[in-house]
């Protein structure tokens, strides 16, 4: 009968055993599909930020031309001062 008990037990524990890898494999293929989703967003936002970094330097670019040409943006006329090279 102890050999009995014996293989009882460990059939029990085997058993066990089985039920925790199968959880635990669970969580793991939960974590995977949480990290795939965030690699995934991270590159959608990467790609956005590099766009709006794009768009940023092409804004500072037009407005820097325009600045330097007298163009549409001259904060110095448009405040009403008058420039340094302006006649008097």
């Amino acid at each position: 009968m102890d050999s009995s008990k014996d293989s009882d037990f460990v059939d029990e524990e085997r058993e066990l055993l089985i039920n925790n890898v199968i959880q635990l494999q669970t969580q793991l293929h939960g974590l995977i599909t949480r990290v795939d989703s965030a690699k995934s967003e991270h590159q959608s936002l990467l790609t956005e930020n590099q766009m709006l970094q794009k768009y940023i330097n092409n804004s500072l670019t037009s407005t820097a031309v325009f600045g330097a040409t007298g163009g549409a943006v001259n904060t110095a006329t448009s405040l009403g001062k008058s420039s340094p090279e302006a006649p008097r």
